[in-house]
């Protein structure tokens, strides 16, 4: 009885699904008007209201409880969310601090732009108390180079200029200089020949010789490296949430670079997901003509009819914007994911026209009759087309109760959209070829006949068909056994082009410990809390360093004021403040110039050292290239003096400042570290660093796990990136069971028969493995980007099977079905999708590139389970008779 009650449904929907396309059939003209009219005021809403989230974390679900963290650090610590961090390197130590100081001026006068500005190196406060962040043995090391520069620097107090540089030089030249003196007048020499080389190649001083005397006095670093972190004020409804920020740090880049002749560079989180942005919609620019091309093109060969075709893409435009209205009705807004979306829809849309197209095609060659060549396609394929558009939905609305929000809202607006695309193929696109007609062409009349019993009249699939079945065996087992291998590459970073400036700078970033973004955070109930779980951290293998406020007051305080009070009392002549001499005229230091270079070419002194001869030489042979290339003019000298001079005065000034060092307290540090590490209700940070440099996702995952075993409360960028990793996997794990369960339901409710079940659901379980051996065997890594293929697999997978399957249950062999439409439209099909998003395999974007590939991977497989091994093993059943049509 339950079985009748099922079939007497059956029959009646069918004959519901040809009524509907005989009906849009004749009111063709009114339904083509109506969904036009409807269409386009769907996609006047959808353009004036769809918006795009692009905020990254909204891909996942708020309730995770490292998202919950997250934002309860965030809200301690709202200045490190959300950062540009602009890099300025590749000058002197002097021209990295001067640029960032003015930088940091200019942003601070841009509220509307930026919420906060930050100097990690705090330069005002370390240009006084960087000497008491040095060791004591480094301290007396700079006492010691100090005494050694002690007559050069009086010299240059009295007379900062080329002249006075080089007659104090010429004065040490020729007076027989010591082996140690030679060591250091080498060094100044080589310092001296840089930069006179680099204003010949109008290039900016590589280092100076103030360096060589002082080096760099903050904690560490590279002194010729400094950072500025600004937080820009972010629009996540457009798609340039940051550009009018970072467009205004470039601006005034280009004028750091013109006047201090540094380089300027942005990464963070900000600036990496605005160049992603422009990278992928140049990718999709050019993927998008180079698809759809070939999508007409294969179409045109598999339909044989130019207005087929349009009436197929023109459905398939409709049924899109559908979708866009759709996705505003449900959720307003589109995420990176969910993006995604229009091109599922394409690719399983496109399977709907293709089916119904190829049906009706089939039917109006055999019957020269448009009318009775719909219902016939109608009542042929209506049934199937509803039940793979099921199936599709439910595959995407799978991931609706997973904790992966990207994919949950992607499974809903695809998910609907199925239904959507269904109904218009069943409507419009019948009432558009009914406006258009297509020509008949001189095709098979009928489904070719083959007989079961005779090998040479069957398909090769058919007549080979014990020797694939017997291959798949060993193949299939050889996948499920590599399926323990397979690896999920968790970090975004990996998807992202390294040739841009914010990734590769990022990249070069992680390559040292001391400067790697990859950092943990805790939070403490207090300082005295946060330092206790420092000093636990600090015992771990995989730390680098534990740093929390106190970390800020030096040790050994009293030790190191006794050094630097030694050292002012050798510098006192230096660092009394004194009137200079007049300042000289260009002639002048020409003439201190020549007479200098006239000292080193005298010199054939036996008690120069190799070392100290060929650095005279060098610089000798520098001077010459000058006169010759430059010219020893006013501006070229001018240009010299503020290279080999500068910005001595301030420079000495520093040095002042810091030989009048205090000793330092919590409260004597800055305001803007303390509110960096102490937040406002009391609550401090401890900054985890961790050991390892690179980008290894073992040894990012072993840092995250270390920190949390110590505190389970950790987050950060390393804690962020594994556990949305292992969230993602979860939600693609969990919505795969699901899917598939749901649709084996389904397809027993509907077909009622557990053998065919079984074959539809064949060629999806078959690809999964497949597509698991074949991405280790060509090493394609399932990630964040080209895991949005696994809907579109459990979409098409089941697809296949059905159309296939239904097929053959009207009563042919599975020799007609392999000869017939349907298996045509499998086919074309999946060369559609394949070329759709097989374009995507060409861009320079790694993410895009690795979902093209995967896809066209993936859907060969498919193609290969569903058009080979399934007809394979319906033949060997029906041979042995173990098949039943009706």
């Amino acid at each position: 009885m339950m079985s009748s009650l099922f079939d007497h449904t059956a029959v009646t929907f069918q004959q519901a699904v040809v009524q509907l396309v005989d009906g849009c059939r004749r009111f063709a003209k009114w339904v083509v008007m109506g969904v036009v009219i409807l269409t386009s005021i769907l996609l006047v809403y959808t353009v004036n209201n769809l918006t795009l989230d692009t905020n990254p974390l909204n891909l996942l679900d708020p309730d995770l409880p490292f998202r919950q963290l997250d934002e309860e650090f965030v809200a301690a610590f709202p200045e490190l969310d959300d950062l540009i961090v602009i890099v300025i390197d590749q000058g002197t130590s002097d021209a990295a601090r001067d640029a960032v100081r003015q930088l940091a001026g200019t942003l601070s006068q841009q509220p509307a732009l930026f919420s906060s500005i930050y100097d990690p190196a705090q330069g005002e406060f370390f240009d006084t108390y960087g000497l008491l962040y040095l060791k004591p043995d480094e301290l007396w090391k700079l006492d010691e180079r100090l005494s050694k520069w002690q007559p050069f620097l009086g010299t240059m107090v009295h007379d900062p200029s080329l002249r006075g540089l080089f007659s104090m030089l010429s004065l040490a030249v020729g007076e027989n200089p010591n082996a140690d003196e030679q060591i250091l007048l080498a060094k100044v020499f080589d310092l001296l020949s840089e930069a006179i080389e680099a204003q010949i190649a109008g290039k900016p001083n590589p280092s100076s010789w103030k360096e060589a005397m002082l080096g760099d006095v903050t904690p560490k670093g590279d002194p010729k490296r400094r950072f500025l972190l600004a937080k820009p004020r972010l629009d996540y409804s457009t798609l340039e949430g940051a550009g009018g920020p970072i467009g205004f740090i470039r601006k005034q880049g280009k004028v750091l670079e013109n006047t201090f002749g540094v380089r300027v560079r942005l990464t963070g989180s900000i600036p990496i997901e605005t160049e992603e942005r422009e990278t992928l919609s140049k990718g999709a620019e050019m993927a998008g003509v180079l698809s759809i091309s070939l999508v007409c093109l294969i179409l045109l060969l598999g339909l044989r009819s130019v207005r087929l075709v349009g009436a197929m893409l023109f459905t398939l435009i409709v049924g899109l914007i559908w979708t866009g209205a759709f996705a505003v009705f449900t959720i307003g807004s589109l995420n990176f994911i969910s993006a995604t979306a229009p091109v599922l829809f394409i690719g399983l849309g496109v399977d709907f026209g293709i089916q119904l197209g190829m049906r009706y095609r089939e039917a109006f060659d055999r019957l020269g009759v448009h009318q009775e060549a719909l219902r016939q396609a109608a009542s042929g394929v209506g049934g199937a087309l509803t039940l793979s558009a099921i199936a599709a939905a439910l595959s995407f609305f799978s991931f609706l109760p997973t904790a992966y929000r990207g994919f949950a809202e992607l499974g809903l607006i695809a998910g609907g959209g199925m239904f959507l695309a269904l109904f218009a193929n069943l409507t419009f696109f019948p009432a558009l070829l009914t406006i258009f007609p297509i020509s008949r062409t001189k095709r098979i009349s009928s489904i070719p006949q083959s007989s079961p019993n005779n090998s040479f009249t069957l398909p090769w699939v058919l007549r080979y068909r014990r020797p694939i079945l017997f291959l798949m065996v060993p193949l299939t087992l050889a996948a499920v056994a590599a399926l323990p291998l397979l690896r999920f590459d968790f970090n975004a970073l990996h998807l992202r082009d390294p040739n841009t400036e914010g990734v590769s700078t990022f990249l070069e970033l992680l390559k040292d410990p001391g400067t790697s973004p990859y950092v943990i955070h805790l939070l403490a109930q207090n300082l005295t809390k946060a330092d206790e779980l420092a000093a636990r951290l600090k015992e771990l293998d995989v730390v680098d360093r534990a740093l929390t406020l106190s970390k800020y007051v030096p040790e050994d305080q009293e030790e190191k004021m006794a050094i630097i009070d030694d050292m002012a009392l050798v510098l006192d002549p230096v660092l009394t403040p004194v009137e200079p001499l007049p300042f000289p005229s260009e002639e002048e230091e020409i003439r201190a110039v020549q007479d200098f270079q006239r000292k080193l070419e005298d010199q054939n002194n036996p008690l120069w050292t190799q070392k100290f001869s060929s650095s005279a030489k060098n610089l000798t042979a520098s001077f010459d290239h000058f006169g010759a290339s430059v010219g020893w003019n006013p501006e070229a000298i001018h240009e010299l003096r503020k290279r080999l001079v500068g910005n001595f005065p301030q420079w000495l000034d520093r040095l002042r400042r810091l030989m009048n060092a205090t000793p330092v307290t919590l409260e004597t540090l800055p305001q803007a570290l303390k509110d960096h590490y102490l937040a406002k209700d009391g609550r401090a940070r401890v900054e985890v660093f961790s050991v390892f440099n690179g980008n290894d996702n073992t040894k990012l995952r072993q840092f995250a796990r270390g920190v949390q075993e110590v505190d389970p409360r950790a987050i950060g960028s390393p804690v962020g990136i594994v556990e949305g990793g292992r969230a993602i996997i979860d939600a693609c794990i969990q919505a795969t069971i699901v899917a598939i369960l749901a649709s084996t339901v389904l397809l027993f409710v509907i077909l009622r028969r557990p053998g065919e079940v079984l074959l539809v659901l064949l060629p999806l379980l078959m690809t999964m493995i497949l597509t698991v051996a074949a991405s280790l065997l060509f090493d394609v890594r399932l990630n964040l980007a080209n895991v949005v293929a696994l809907p579109l697999v459990l979409g098409l997978g089941i697809a296949f099977g059905i159309y296939l399957v239904l097929r053959k249950r009207e009563g042919v062999s599975i020799a007609q079905v392999v000869q017939s439409s349907t298996s045509q439209a499998v086919l074309f099909s999946a060369l559609t999708t394949m070329a759709s998003f097989g374009a995507l395999g060409f861009s320079a974007h790694p993410g895009m590139a690795s979902l093209g590939i995967l896809l066209v991977l993936t859907l060969t497989l498919a193609l290969l389970c569903a058009l080979v091994v399934l007809p394979a093993l319906i033949g060997e059943l029906e041979v042995r008779g173990w098949w039943k049509n009706g």
